[in-house]
């Protein structure tokens, strides 16, 4: 299915706690889900997230709890903040598995790991919720639907609240590519990137320089060079096993990357950086290319040369079949889902919480510090050059999926997926990596 991308610009120490009460206003609807209408006293909740302090934005999310906190003393919002994603998706699957640690809002990326939840009664449906507040559904744009819509799995509802939004990009240092002859309007497709990383080479440039021991990297990938070869429909097919990891339309995304990797193109310590690492070396010249999600545009570039002389620019991601050429990895980027842990109280507190969150107020303040894409409207000017480069791509984007191992059933398959792939670094065919896919997937089954 495919739909215009609305492109809407300018997108916390470990503790848990349970207890609180809750004592409605004598005079309000007593509605469980009209939370506006709460009188909270004594309730702490807890937010399980990938929430970096040492970010730009997280600074931003503190300054919403410490807001929201300042405006509804009787709750309190504590947080647990993870921001490696491997050591994050760890801890929520330890704590989520037991009753008695379960925070009451985790982020997540939707898919699989969220339909689990869903099935076993953890994740509060939204719906009731926007049927009081109807005008605050319709905050939202369409970019978080991936997000928050289970249908897929069998679930019908509204599981979860949308939040930031992305696509994953091409970004490119201009003095590079213009020292070594290269027009970055030419590199359109999949092997017009090839041959300007072997021009780089050649010319003792290194064209990637990517983070592979943080294991999304190649897991992102390989899903965008699906969606640039068979269009964002193959998420879907892949997920259903319709198409097999072993079967020859994966070995051949396999083999791309094994291709560009043994070239030299993706980088010279594959498994030894990290993700930081790889933007660093691109932010002060080291390599020439850098893909990456739009959430790079809102990054803290204070003081970084290249940025400040605006010599860093956004492509759309090169396609591998040019009829897929606007099909793009992409959509929302995070979305926090109220867990039910039992205790109404915090339930209540947690909706409201987000509730909070996604006002104009908040999220408008959000997106001034750090201009990313949202799924949420946003009535203010915010923004820089990189963001309004990346905007312009979005605008003309027809249809996005997200990380591809999320549209399969089996919530284990990000980490096999992503596991597997880093064998491609140690060696592996494309034949191997398939092979190991499918044999971790019938010891799960």
């Amino acid at each position: 299915m495919k739909k215009k991308v609305l492109a809407v610009m300018l997108s916390l120490a470990m503790t848990t706690s349970l207890g609180g009460s809750v004592v409605f206003a004598e005079e309000s609807d007593s509605s469980i889900y009209d939370v506006e209408n709460y009188e909270f006293e004594d309730v702490t909740i807890t937010i399980h997230t990938r929430w970096d302090e040492a970010d730009t934005s997280g600074p931003l999310y503190q300054e919403i709890v410490d807001s929201f906190m300042e405006k509804y003393p009787g709750i309190t919002v504590e947080c647990i903040n993870i921001p490696t994603e491997s050591e994050w998706l760890n801890s929520e699957s330890v704590l989520m598995s037991d009753e008695s640690s379960m925070p009451n809002i985790i982020v997540e990326y939707g898919g699989s790991r969220v339909a689990d939840y869903v099935e076993q009664g953890l994740i509060v449906d939204m719906d009731p919720y926007y049927e009081v507040y109807p005008e605050w559904e319709e905050r939202f744009n369409s970019m978080g639907d991936s997000l928050t819509d289970f249908t897929s799995f069998g679930y019908e509802g509204t599981y979860g609240v949308p939040f930031t939004a992305y696509e994953v990009m091409l970004f490119y240092n201009e003095d590079i590519l213009d020292e070594n002859g290269i027009d970055p309007e030419s590199i359109e497709s999949w092997d017009d990137l090839m041959d300007a990383c072997a021009t780089l080479l050649e010319n003792g440039v290194q064209p990637f320089d990517m983070g592979e021991s943080d294991d999304y990297r190649f897991g992102h990938l390989h899903s965008v060079l699906n969606y640039k070869t068979y269009g964002v429909e193959v998420a879907e097919e892949l997920g259903s096993r319709e198409i097999t990891y072993d079967g020859e339309e994966q070995l051949a995304i396999y083999q791309m990357i094994i291709d560009a990797v043994d070239a030299g193109y993706l980088g010279t310590n594959l498994l030894g950086n990290d993700d930081g690492q790889e933007r660093s070396i691109f932010n002060t010249g080291g390599a020439a290319f850098l893909f990456m999600g739009t959430w790079y545009c809102a990054e803290d570039h204070t003081g970084m040369e290249l940025f400040d002389e605006e010599k860093i620019h956004a492509l759309r991601f090169p396609y591998v079949n040019e009829e897929y050429k606007y099909e793009d990895m992409g959509g929302g980027n995070e979305a926090y889902y109220v867990v039910d842990t039992g205790d109404e109280a915090e339930v209540a507190a947690s909706v409201l919480f987000l509730k909070y969150m996604t006002s104009e107020e908040m999220v408008n303040m959000f997106v001034e510090g750090y201009p990313s894409p949202m799924c949420v409207e946003i009535t203010t000017d915010a923004g820089n050059y990189l963001s309004l480069e990346a905007n312009a791509i979005i605008e003309e984007t027809e249809a996005v999926a997200g990380d591809i191992e999320n549209y399969d059933s089996a919530s284990h398959m990000t980490n096999t997926v992503r596991q597997s792939l880093q064998g491609i670094a140690m060696g592996s065919t494309a034949e191997e990596i398939g092979q190991t896919i499918v044999d971790l997937i019938a010891e799960y089954e």
